[in-house]
């Protein structure tokens, strides 16, 4: 080995050692200026909240969202149900109860309409399982077989209906419900057409016959009815002669059926 050869690596170490010793001076002196009075230290930013959903929003939580589409999950709106005309009104054929119609004296000489709709009940009545023929022969002297078999024929034969039910009334002069229910269901028609005005001449002669027969039912507001369609006196004196008529057909059934009637001649 040469005398100077130790000196060189001497040397080279101690160039070595000087060039470590300024790059991490250097590294030491970037990292103070950026972090400087200057600059905010950096922090973790926190977790953001949750934003608070309004009203709307959660009551509409659990329906589609708007603009959405359906997923195969999603019930159909179902389409409005079929409905049908009972005693003039729109009423639902899917109701499962049976329309009735009631008069309310509202007490200031006004008398209203009023509907209901009862739950239909299973048929307890013995009457309802006996065929059209057999409660023709039972309605010669039966006030309830004329009176089913009345309400029965009611869509099938008005006038038969109608002729059944006032023989139901002579049979049993004390329930005048029969001539009654008639004038509810089958000439309940309102407004100002001629089969409307039809249908209130046969309200007022029927409720006029029951009325004879001992009804307290009011008359009041059929005439108004018939007065605001053009009534005269004279149409009305003719719907008297109708009611008579058929005060003269209960009398013949009474005589012939019990040998004596409870309709005063005087109102013949």
């Amino acid at each position: 080995m040469k005398p100077g050869s130790h000196k060189n690596g001497r040397d080279t170490m101690k160039t070595k050692l000087t060039i470590l010793l300024i790059a991490s001076v250097a590294a030491s002196l970037v990292v103070m200026r950026s972090q400087g009075p200057g600059t905010a230290p950096t922090q973790k930013a926190p977790p953001a909240e949750a934003p608070v959903a309004s009203p709307v929003a959660v009551a509409n939580q659990n329906g589609p969202i708007a603009g959405s589409v359906a997923g195969p999950d999603t019930i159909a709106e179902t389409g409005k149900p079929e409905t049908e005309i009972v005693m003039g009104i729109e009423v639902r054929k899917d109701r499962g109860c049976s329309v009735q119609r009631h008069y309310v004296d509202l007490g200031n000489g006004t008398v209203t309409d009023a509907y209901s709709c009862v739950p239909k009940q299973k048929v307890t009545d013995a009457y309802e399982h006996y065929s059209d023929d057999e409660l023709r022969v039972l309605a010669y002297n039966d006030a309830r077989a004329a009176s089913v078999l009345g309400k029965r024929l009611i869509e099938v034969d008005l006038d038969e209906s109608r002729r059944l039910l006032l023989r139901a009334v002579a049979l049993k002069p004390a329930k005048l419900d029969p001539v009654m229910w008639l004038a509810a269901h089958a000439y309940s028609l309102r407004g100002t057409s001629l089969a409307a005005q039809n249908a209130r001449a046969n309200t007022y002669v029927l409720t006029r016959t029951a009325q004879a027969m001992g009804s307290g039912a009011s008359i009041e507001w059929v005439l108004a009815d018939l007065e605001r369609a053009g009534f005269s006196e004279q149409d009305l004196a003719e719907l008297e002669e109708q009611v008579r008529n058929n005060l003269r057909r209960i009398r013949e059934i009474q005589l012939e059926v019990y040998g004596e009637s409870v309709v005063d001649e005087v109102l013949l």
